[in-house]
């Protein structure tokens, strides 16, 4: 059963595809209808979220959850632990790199390698688990009325 975090017309959702192109990578919810879309994706799968975006040398690498566990909760709201993650590049550049760019690139990669591996990241879809009792308390007022994206985007 897929859950998700709803507020008006926004939902967050806890499970996404991830479709991998040879020219594009296209995340959506998996609610969503396919989209028509020219080709068939390379590969397929389940995503939990994304973490973030880096830009290297060579190129911008969204870092995706591959792999989460519950691990508690937190206010009610179940919290997550992050058990795998992976750097996906979203352009060719490296392609068309120089020898010294491209082992640049590599050794950068193997230091973002210990970032996809290790332990201890967590997060909720529900709750800002960053903002302790106290503070969340302190700013309850206005705040704790918005719903959670705009908490945590404003």
């Amino acid at each position: 059963m897929e859950t998700g975090s709803s507020s008006g017309n926004f939902k967050l959702h806890d499970r996404l595809e991830l479709l991998e192109y040879d020219d594009r990578l296209v995340v959506k919810s998996l609610e969503s209808p396919e989209a028509s879309s020219s080709g068939k994706p390379s590969k397929t799968s389940t995503i939990y979220g994304v973490a973030g975006t880096i830009r290297l040398l060579a190129g911008t690498y969204v870092l995706v959850i591959t792999s989460r566990k519950e691990v508690g909760s937190f206010l009610g709201f179940p919290v997550f632990r992050v058990e795998s993650m992976k750097f996906l590049a979203c352009n060719e550049a490296l392609k068309f790199s120089n020898s010294q760019e491209k082992r640049d690139e590599a050794y950068f990669m193997t230091l973002l390698k210990t970032v996809e591996t290790t332990p201890g990241l967590y997060y909720s879809y529900e709750t800002d688990i960053t903002v302790n009792l106290q503070r969340r308390f302190k700013l309850m007022e206005g705040w704790m009325s918005k719903p959670f994206w705009q908490q945590v985007f404003n």
